[in-house]
Protein backbone atom coordinates (compact mmCIF):
# COMPACT_ATOMS: atom_id res chain seq x y z
CA UNK A 1 0.00 0.00 0.00
CA UNK A 2 1.02 3.38 -0.89
CA UNK A 3 2.67 5.51 2.22
CA UNK A 4 0.06 8.04 2.02
CA UNK A 5 -0.06 10.31 5.11
CA UNK A 6 -4.23 11.40 5.77
CA UNK A 7 -3.29 13.44 8.59
CA UNK A 8 -0.03 15.25 9.88
CA UNK A 9 2.57 13.33 12.01
CA UNK A 10 1.10 12.07 15.30
CA UNK A 11 3.94 13.76 16.80
CA UNK A 12 1.93 16.97 16.09
CA UNK A 13 -1.72 15.62 15.70
CA UNK A 14 -1.97 13.88 18.85
CA UNK A 15 -1.80 17.65 20.81
CA UNK A 16 -4.35 19.36 18.11
CA UNK A 17 -7.93 20.00 19.25
CA UNK A 18 -9.78 18.37 16.99
CA UNK A 19 -13.31 21.08 16.55
CA UNK A 20 -15.47 18.46 14.71
CA UNK A 21 -14.78 15.93 16.94
CA UNK A 22 -18.09 13.97 18.73
CA UNK A 23 -18.42 13.72 22.30
CA UNK A 24 -16.02 11.12 24.02
CA UNK A 25 -19.88 9.64 25.73
CA UNK A 26 -20.84 8.89 22.28
CA UNK A 27 -23.47 5.20 22.32
CA UNK A 28 -22.94 2.16 19.92
CA UNK A 29 -26.15 2.78 18.06
CA UNK A 30 -23.80 6.84 17.60
CA UNK A 31 -21.29 5.08 16.39
CA UNK A 32 -23.05 2.94 13.76
CA UNK A 33 -24.84 5.95 12.64
CA UNK A 34 -21.67 7.58 12.26
CA UNK A 35 -20.33 4.59 10.38
CA UNK A 36 -23.67 4.64 8.03
CA UNK A 37 -22.49 8.42 7.40
CA UNK A 38 -18.89 7.53 6.75
CA UNK A 39 -19.93 4.84 3.97
CA UNK A 40 -21.74 7.47 2.02
CA UNK A 41 -18.83 9.52 1.58
CA UNK A 42 -19.15 11.97 4.84
CA UNK A 43 -15.25 12.84 5.64
CA UNK A 44 -16.33 14.27 8.94
CA UNK A 45 -17.64 10.97 9.69
CA UNK A 46 -15.12 9.73 8.52
CA UNK A 47 -12.77 12.26 10.95
CA UNK A 48 -14.83 11.13 13.67
CA UNK A 49 -13.64 7.85 13.44
CA UNK A 50 -10.16 8.46 13.25
CA UNK A 51 -9.69 10.95 16.09
CA UNK A 52 -11.51 9.06 18.51
CA UNK A 53 -10.07 6.02 18.40
CA UNK A 54 -6.32 6.68 16.56
CA UNK A 55 -4.90 7.99 20.35
CA UNK A 56 -5.84 4.31 21.24
CA UNK A 57 -4.68 2.22 18.62
CA UNK A 58 -1.19 3.94 18.77
CA UNK A 59 -1.33 3.57 22.66
CA UNK A 60 -2.18 -0.26 21.91
CA UNK A 61 0.29 -0.33 19.41
CA UNK A 62 3.07 1.09 21.20
CA UNK A 63 2.39 -1.64 23.66
CA UNK A 64 3.38 -4.43 21.01
CA UNK A 65 6.83 -2.54 19.48
CA UNK A 66 8.51 0.27 20.51
CA UNK A 67 9.37 0.90 16.71
CA UNK A 68 7.05 4.38 16.24
CA UNK A 69 7.10 4.56 12.72
CA UNK A 70 5.62 1.05 12.19
CA UNK A 71 3.05 1.49 15.05
CA UNK A 72 1.59 4.87 12.89
CA UNK A 73 2.34 3.18 9.29
CA UNK A 74 0.07 0.23 10.65
CA UNK A 75 -2.57 3.20 11.60
CA UNK A 76 -2.56 4.66 8.51
CA UNK A 77 -2.91 2.06 6.24
CA UNK A 78 -5.81 0.49 8.62
CA UNK A 79 -7.95 3.73 8.08
CA UNK A 80 -6.63 3.99 4.19
CA UNK A 81 -7.91 0.35 3.83
CA UNK A 82 -11.69 0.77 5.48
CA UNK A 83 -11.68 4.22 3.59
CA UNK A 84 -11.14 2.23 0.09
CA UNK A 85 -13.43 0.03 1.32
CA UNK A 86 -16.06 1.80 2.55
CA UNK A 87 -18.86 0.70 0.38
CA UNK A 88 -18.32 -3.01 1.29
CA UNK A 89 -17.57 -2.98 4.13
CA UNK A 90 -20.83 -3.89 6.68
CA UNK A 91 -21.02 -1.87 9.61
CA UNK A 92 -19.69 -3.30 12.58
CA UNK A 93 -21.86 -4.09 15.82
CA UNK A 94 -18.76 -2.40 17.43
CA UNK A 95 -16.39 0.12 15.46
CA UNK A 96 -13.70 0.00 18.19
CA UNK A 97 -13.43 -4.18 17.84
CA UNK A 98 -13.66 -3.93 14.39
CA UNK A 99 -10.76 -0.87 14.15
CA UNK A 100 -8.70 -2.99 16.97
CA UNK A 101 -8.80 -6.60 15.41
CA UNK A 102 -7.61 -4.99 11.93
CA UNK A 103 -4.58 -2.96 13.21
CA UNK A 104 -3.94 -5.72 15.24
CA UNK A 105 -3.12 -8.20 12.12
CA UNK A 106 -1.78 -5.08 10.01
CA UNK A 107 0.82 -4.47 12.67
CA UNK A 108 2.28 -7.92 13.53
CA UNK A 109 2.57 -7.96 10.19
CA UNK A 110 4.65 -5.00 9.57
CA UNK A 111 6.94 -6.36 12.79
CA UNK A 112 7.15 -9.77 11.01
CA UNK A 113 8.18 -8.39 8.14
CA UNK A 114 10.74 -6.05 10.44
CA UNK A 115 12.51 -9.28 11.98
CA UNK A 116 14.66 -11.31 10.81
CA UNK A 117 13.98 -14.45 13.40
CA UNK A 118 10.06 -14.84 12.91
CA UNK A 119 9.28 -17.94 15.18
CA UNK A 120 8.07 -16.17 18.20
CA UNK A 121 5.69 -14.15 15.70
CA UNK A 122 4.78 -17.35 13.31
CA UNK A 123 3.97 -19.25 17.15
CA UNK A 124 1.66 -16.34 17.84
CA UNK A 125 4.14 -15.10 20.93
CA UNK A 126 4.89 -11.56 20.61
CA UNK A 127 6.10 -8.88 23.50
CA UNK A 128 3.70 -6.81 25.32
CA UNK A 129 5.05 -3.47 26.99
CA UNK A 130 2.56 -2.69 29.62
CA UNK A 131 4.18 -0.80 32.49
CA UNK A 132 3.55 2.23 35.05
CA UNK A 133 5.21 5.35 35.27
CA UNK A 134 5.01 7.10 38.32
CA UNK A 135 5.09 10.45 36.91
CA UNK A 136 1.72 9.88 35.89
CA UNK A 137 0.29 8.92 39.34
CA UNK A 138 2.00 11.33 41.11
CA UNK A 139 -0.86 13.92 41.21
CA UNK A 140 -2.93 11.09 42.76
CA UNK A 141 -0.81 10.61 45.60
CA UNK A 142 -1.14 7.07 44.88
CA UNK A 143 2.06 5.81 47.62
CA UNK A 144 5.28 4.79 45.93
CA UNK A 145 5.37 1.06 47.68
CA UNK A 146 1.78 0.17 46.33
CA UNK A 147 3.27 1.48 42.66
CA UNK A 148 6.31 -0.66 42.90
CA UNK A 149 4.49 -3.79 44.11
CA UNK A 150 1.49 -3.67 41.47
CA UNK A 151 4.39 -2.77 38.51
CA UNK A 152 6.06 -6.00 40.16
CA UNK A 153 2.78 -8.10 39.61
CA UNK A 154 2.20 -6.48 36.32
CA UNK A 155 5.84 -7.40 35.48
CA UNK A 156 5.18 -11.55 36.45
CA UNK A 157 2.39 -11.52 33.80
CA UNK A 158 3.68 -12.59 30.74
CA UNK A 159 2.80 -10.65 27.12
CA UNK A 160 -0.67 -12.13 26.30
CA UNK A 161 -2.17 -12.14 30.06
CA UNK A 162 -0.82 -7.60 29.65
CA UNK A 163 -2.54 -7.86 26.92
CA UNK A 164 -5.96 -9.09 28.25
CA UNK A 165 -5.70 -6.69 31.62
CA UNK A 166 -4.69 -3.75 29.12
CA UNK A 167 -7.76 -4.34 26.66
CA UNK A 168 -10.17 -5.17 29.72
CA UNK A 169 -9.35 -2.04 31.59
CA UNK A 170 -9.63 0.14 28.24
CA UNK A 171 -10.86 -0.57 25.19
CA UNK A 172 -14.22 -1.14 26.36
CA UNK A 173 -14.66 -4.68 24.79
CA UNK A 174 -16.19 -7.68 25.90
CA UNK A 175 -14.81 -10.68 27.26
CA UNK A 176 -15.63 -12.44 24.04
CA UNK A 177 -14.42 -9.81 21.57
CA UNK A 178 -11.36 -9.58 24.02
CA UNK A 179 -10.31 -13.20 23.61
CA UNK A 180 -11.36 -13.08 20.11
CA UNK A 181 -8.47 -10.74 19.69
CA UNK A 182 -5.59 -11.88 22.00
CA UNK A 183 -6.87 -15.85 20.90
CA UNK A 184 -8.00 -17.58 23.95
CA UNK A 185 -11.35 -19.07 25.28
CA UNK A 186 -13.55 -15.95 26.89
CA UNK A 187 -13.61 -18.05 30.38
CA UNK A 188 -9.41 -17.71 30.70
CA UNK A 189 -9.91 -14.12 29.85
CA UNK A 190 -12.25 -13.78 32.70
CA UNK A 191 -10.63 -16.09 35.31
CA UNK A 192 -7.80 -14.24 34.11
CA UNK A 193 -9.49 -10.67 35.21
CA UNK A 194 -11.19 -11.94 38.21
CA UNK A 195 -7.44 -13.10 39.61
CA UNK A 196 -5.47 -10.34 38.83
CA UNK A 197 -8.22 -7.86 40.22
CA UNK A 198 -7.97 -9.99 43.02
CA UNK A 199 -3.76 -9.73 43.50
CA UNK A 200 -4.30 -5.55 43.00
CA UNK A 201 -7.00 -5.56 45.71
CA UNK A 202 -4.67 -7.50 48.28
CA UNK A 203 -2.56 -4.54 47.62
CA UNK A 204 -4.76 -1.61 47.95
CA UNK A 205 -7.07 -3.09 50.87
CA UNK A 206 -10.05 -1.61 51.36
CA UNK A 207 -8.98 1.64 49.28
CA UNK A 208 -11.09 0.56 45.92
CA UNK A 209 -10.58 3.80 44.41
CA UNK A 210 -7.18 4.05 43.97
CA UNK A 211 -7.67 0.90 41.65
CA UNK A 212 -9.50 2.81 39.70
CA UNK A 213 -7.53 5.42 39.81
CA UNK A 214 -4.63 3.84 39.17
CA UNK A 215 -5.91 2.16 35.92
CA UNK A 216 -7.39 5.45 34.71
CA UNK A 217 -4.04 6.42 34.47
CA UNK A 218 -2.11 3.47 32.95
CA UNK A 219 -3.50 3.90 29.48
CA UNK A 220 -1.86 7.09 29.10
CA UNK A 221 1.05 6.09 29.18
Amino acid sequence: MENIKIYPSFTTQIAQKVDNRLDKNIEGSQWQEVWDKFKKGDRKAFDTIYYEHVDFLFSYGRKLTTNSDLVEDAIQDLFLYILSKREQIITPNFIRYYLLRAYKRILLEKVKREKSDNSDLESGKFGFNFYLEVDALHEKKIEEKKIELIESLINQLDSQKKEVIFLKFYSGLRYAEIADIVGIKPSSVKKLVYRTISSFREIVKDKAIELFVLFSKIAKN
